[in-house]
């Protein structure tokens, strides 16, 4: 089979990107309560470009093939896995060592593995393990809360715009933020009321007022830094801030602890592992479901901005990192 091969992390991307080759590998078998997966598509995504540098918080044996999720059809089963799975096709996630979404064929556990309905698109499905879960979980937390408005950062990326459709379901109010005036403007266009730029000169200012006025108790934050600080800051008592990203590549900084003391607020963060662990039996399917009926319906939908083969795998990182707010980059065998 053929697959993209990373020899060595380099914190330089750049550096780390020259290093990628094309290799042949003999197609991986699955193991007791795995299938092998024949690869439809993956997407990049922050983590791949983090893991690329060696920045992530899994590390794989080197050389090794990068790619954590993506979609395909099971062709083999492993042992204790009913041969009746064969010719399904599934959303998966995987991180062990020595297997990667970005290969012609895959192992993954079958607990890792999401089985589609037959009308889910296939460039949804292969984005669907990661961001719209991430989405859902967090954006559920505002609801144990009974928050009336949310805050979030990074709005233009596709975890921000799961959680805005959710929102506006149930009536919350949403205030954005974004870094450029051109995505100020894209959002509003699509009908986001509240858009925020972070880059202005009264942003803080601006935040804090709407805040205290919605009352934002929940905020997202995808990018750390001091991010994270001018969020906690400006929220009013009894407010929280869900990190599920460090996007700036900064520790957290400047936070008022006065504000942690004495109106009580606090900061977590967000895995999306550990959310699917704390599911009971047979939910995480009734997720899945309701998820796949929206993106069937087109009530969500991943923007996907363009669509790359292996030989040129590096051109299409480049692509991506150049321009995420524009959707997800697909790599095909």
């Amino acid at each position: 089979m053929k697959s993209v091969v990373l020899p060595a992390y380099n914190n330089n991307l750049i550096r780390a990107l020259l290093g990628i080759r094309i290799d042949d590998k003999d197609i991986p078998q699955p193991k007791p309560g795995q299938v092998q997966i024949k690869m439809e598509a993956a997407p990049y995504n922050p983590s791949d470009i983090a893991f690329l540098r060696g920045s992530y918080n899994v590390v794989k044996s080197l050389p090794c093939i990068p790619g954590f999720e993506g979609c395909g059809i099971i062709t083999e089963t492993g042992e204790g896995i009913n041969d009746r799975f064969k010719g399904r096709r599934i959303s998966f996630f995987v991180q062990d060592d020595g297997v990667g979404s970005w290969s012609e064929y895959v192992v993954a556990n079958i607990t890792d593995c999401i089985f589609l309905k037959d009308e889910m698109p296939m460039e949804q499905a292969a984005c669907f393990a990661v961001n719209p879960f991430t989405a859902f979980g967090m954006y559920e937390l505002a609801q144990q809360e009974s928050c009336t408005a949310i805050i979030q950062n990074a709005a233009s990326g596709q975890v921000s715009r799961f959680i805005s459709e959710l929102a506006q379901r149930d009536g919350l109010k949403v205030i954005n933020i974004v870094r450029k005036a051109e995505q100020v403007e894209a959002l509003k266009t699509a009908g986001e009321e509240v858009v925020l730029n972070s880059n202005d000169e009264q942003f803080e200012e601006e935040l804090k007022k709407l805040a205290h006025e919605f009352t934002a108790t929940m905020a997202y934050d995808a990018i750390g830094g001091k991010m994270t600080a001018q969020l906690i800051n400006a929220m009013p008592a009894d407010s929280e801030v869900i990190v599920y990203g460090g996007l700036s590549g900064m520790p957290i900084q400047g936070i008022d602890p006065m504000g942690v003391i004495f109106d009580r607020k606090i900061i977590t963060g967000f895995n999306l592992m550990d959310w699917m662990d704390s599911l009971e039996d047979g939910e995480f399917e009734t997720v899945s479901d309701y998820l796949q009926d929206l993106f069937i319906a087109e009530d969500l939908k991943t923007e996907i901005q363009g669509t790359y083969t292996y030989d040129d795998v590096v051109k299409g990182i480049r692509a991506y990192i150049g321009n995420m707010s524009a959707g997800k980059i697909l790599i095909t065998p």
